[in-house]
């Protein structure tokens, strides 16, 4: 089999197997920005949150994640957020950025209602070095394309109080086309992603608090995804609990809050798909709450 099949497979960003264009990330409950632009300005404070995810362990040149972002409120009805990105799996890396920019109206209830729209530009680039192949004069990569500049948007819109949250995303609006290849061997069209996301937190005593939620992720080639979670906290400062990926992975997660600082570890367990071929998944989040200087400034 020629290596231009492990291209193919890697071509979807870490999940070619259930057809999702846009890798996974197990603690979005964490950092609500990394799956929804509305969900920027949504605290007082300015969480700067680095995420690494680690999928497949076991396996060689298995896809990798970094994120790097940060979110602040404007003003009393408007936030803003940044992202930094790079996957890689084997010779293909996807790096790019993301600027947000989010509304958002308040209600009676003292719950709010945000609308983001983000805009992204990212680069598609394949390393040729890293190529090798059965037959020696196979010209399948031979020709086309080693990098594509893409420019992208997402929207989402966020209702959120104290104690729950529901929200609605869309990725890859524009719905670009990616060609590493001039006779189209490597091409693949970026397509919409909708993500419905929400959870409540039950009280349970002073010192223990219950946080169920789920992400629904739909994507336009007839995909479906569901992750359910059940979390408990302790005192503030302990949190952890597991979650189901359906067709995916069973998933333990565990976190510790140290004043402003969070750090939060999950292990994706196959259930299917990928089950005896790998250790599984890893993800690793660190996340700072600085002080928002401009609405300090501002009371």
């Amino acid at each position: 089999m020629k290596k231009s099949i492990y291209l193919l497979t890697f071509l979807g960003w870490g999940a070619g197997l259930y057809g999702q264009q846009i890798p996974t990330q197990t603690q979005y409950y964490f950092n609500h920005y990394a799956v929804n632009p509305a969900a920027t300005g949504t605290t007082d404070d300015l969480p700067l949150s680095f995420s690494y995810r680690k999928m497949w362990a076991g396996i060689s040149e298995s896809p990798s994640i970094q994120y790097l972002s940060g979110h602040m409120r404007l003003a009393d009805d408007m936030g803003a957020g940044a992202k930094l990105f790079n996957y890689t799996a084997g010779p293909l890396r996807k790096t790019g950025a993301e600027f947000t920019y989010s509304y958002h109206l308040q209600f009676a209830n003292e719950s709010r209602l945000a609308f983001g729209l983000s805009a992204l530009l990212y680069q598609f680039n394949l390393n040729r070095s890293e190529l090798t192949f059965e037959e020696q004069d196979d010209l399948v990569l031979s020709s086309g394309k080693d990098n594509m500049l893409i420019p992208d948007a997402s929207f989402g819109t966020y209702y959120y109080a104290d104690n729950y949250f529901v929200g609605l995303s869309v990725p890859q609006l524009l719905g670009r086309n990616i060609d590493l290849k001039s006779d189209k061997v490597l091409e693949q069209k970026q397509v919409r992603h909708y993500n419905l996301m929400g959870g409540y937190t039950f009280v349970v005593n002073r010192d223990i608090t219950f946080k169920p939620s789920m992400l629904l992720k739909f994507i336009e080639t007839g995909v479906f995804q569901a992750d359910i979670n059940a979390l408990m906290e302790y005192q503030e400062t302990f949190i952890g609990g597991i979650s189901y990926r359906s067709s995916d992975a069973l998933i333990f997660q565990f976190g510790f809050n140290y004043e402003k600082l969070f750090f939060g570890y999950s292990y994706d367990m196959p259930i299917a798909g990928m089950r005896g071929a790998t250790f599984g998944s890893h993800e690793v989040l660190l996340r700072m709450s600085l002080p928002n200087l401009l609405t300090r400034s501002g009371n």
